[in-house]
């Protein structure tokens, strides 16, 4: 494959990426943040906020500096950008923390102004990353179906900060946005501004990723064929079509494009059955294994969904079925795939230019698979554990849950801090390592 350089930013990205669950994490054990209490009080934004934007959305950007390259075989546009954009996001973010902690129901007074500041910050970050990132995918064009999944996801990233902004102005200024545009944003928006953040952002590009990586770390074959250009037909146009919905009385579009975007996400799980079964790598890494309880928690979500369709049960599971796709789903897959992003961004400044001079350990030598493992396994079984308090309104159980998930955190943070600052390991092994994709530092793939 085509070298690409290394992101020197990708790694800054992880690390305040990873900080950020904590923090949000710990906001839920403690009971801070009360999801039951309702999802409008200050502490519940901040940690809702935490978690999409200082985790998830910080993640993924920071994941898309290096992926978008390796996808597309070009360099990315500019690394000065990518610098800007952590900067302004997380500027934008601390601001908007303390604004919602001045909201009536938060504990700071005389702050608002911090709120359109920090979504202003938030939307100026997001439109560098675009700049960034779609001239690096322009070059490539014609686009194959990952890179339309992640143009897609980007495309809803920016809509969905922008009606944050929205958000934040009508909160300042309640008058600002008239009788008509108000009263709209603040109703049919809200479930707008979740549904283009969670699943067309989040979903759609982690569906491109997994795509890639999960094919790349298995050895399996990339090119889907009809699989995934069907997912990505139906699942972005659903997606687009019950965003579009939320702001009309169409019930039935509403219902259609939930209905296309499940049909697509349920092909995607299949499709990923294929392709485990189909990979050359028999004997997988950590990384790979458990990207399988990641998309077991998807199904468990798509199954749920249907049956509260069906049941119209919505309002006592949504709080659950959102638990289920942000930290079963979405934050299950980022862990388990940061578990083989950074000992391969590590071992490429470590050793990439001593390749062919000298002796090197492997990637996979730089982690401790065995002793490792069980803090993914409590991650994802404390994640459903969490759900299910959260269905049936039991607190204690929420948090019980959410302290599994942050004792996994830490030590799977311990686990990424070692690969960073351990001590070298034993040279003295034999040299291979899995298949990785080259890269322009001095010296090629190791294999």
């Amino acid at each position: 494959m085509y070298g690409v350089k290394v992101s020197r930013w990708s790694v800054p990205y992880f690390i305040a990426a990873l900080g950020s669950l904590v923090l949000a994490e710990l906001l839920w054990v403690t009971g801070i943040s009360d999801p039951l209490a309702g999802l409008a009080t200050g502490w519940v934004l901040v940690a809702v906020h935490l978690t999409t934007i200082g985790w998830m959305t910080i993640l993924m950007l920071g994941a898309l500096q290096q992926f978008v390259p390796v996808l597309t075989t070009q360099e990315l546009a500019s690394q000065a950008l990518t610098g800007w954009t952590l900067a302004l996001i997380l500027g934008g973010l601390a601001f908007l923390l303390v604004g919602f902690l001045s909201l009536p129901s938060g504990v700071l007074f005389g702050t608002m102004w911090t709120l359109p500041t920090g979504g202003t910050l938030i939307v100026l970050g997001v439109i560098l990353a675009l700049v960034n990132l779609g001239m690096t995918l322009g070059r490539a064009w014609p686009w194959a179906f990952h890179e339309w999944l992640i143009a897609g996801g980007l495309f809803f990233l920016l809509l969905t900060v922008s009606l944050g902004l929205t958000f934040a102005i009508g909160f300042q200024s309640p008058g600002a946005l008239g009788p008509v545009v108000g009263p709209a944003v603040f109703g049919q928006g809200l479930v707008a501004h979740v549904i283009g953040g969670i699943v067309g952002w989040l979903t759609l590009t982690a569906l491109g990723v997994s795509y890639k990586l999960l094919a790349m770390f298995t050895l399996a074959p990339e090119h889907r064929g009809f699989w995934g250009w069907a997912v990505l037909g139906l699942t972005g146009f659903g997606v687009l079509l019950a965003w579009i919905a939320q702001w009309g009385p169409w019930s039935w579009l509403n219902q259609l494009g939930w209905t296309l975007g499940w049909l697509g996400l349920a092909m995607f799980l299949v499709d990923m059955v294929r392709l485990y079964r189909d990979r050359k790598r028999r004997q997988m890494e950590l990384n790979a294994r458990n990207a399988r309880w990641a998309l077991a928690t998807l199904g468990i979500a798509l199954i749920l969904t249907a049956i509260v369709g069906i049941l119209h049960q919505w309002h006592q599971w949504a709080a659950a079925m959102v638990l289920l796709w942000l930290y079963g789903w979405l934050g299950g897959l980022g862990l388990t795939q940061l578990y083989k992003i950074l000992p391969f961004l590590t071992w490429i400044e470590r050793y990439g230019k001593k390749m062919g001079r000298q002796r090197t350990p492997r990637v996979q030598d730089l982690v401790r698979e065995s002793r490792d493992e069980p803090a993914y396994v409590v991650y994802f079984v404390a994640v459903v554990v969490a759900a299910v308090g959260l269905a049936l309104r039991r607190e204690w159980l929420f948090q019980v849950g959410m302290l599994g998930t942050l004792l996994a955190t830490l030590d799977i943070a311990r686990a990424l801090w070692h690969v960073r600052h351990g001590q070298e390991p034993d040279l003295g092994m034999a040299e291979g390592s899995p298949a990785v994709p080259a890269v322009k530092n001095g010296g090629g793939s190791k294999r």
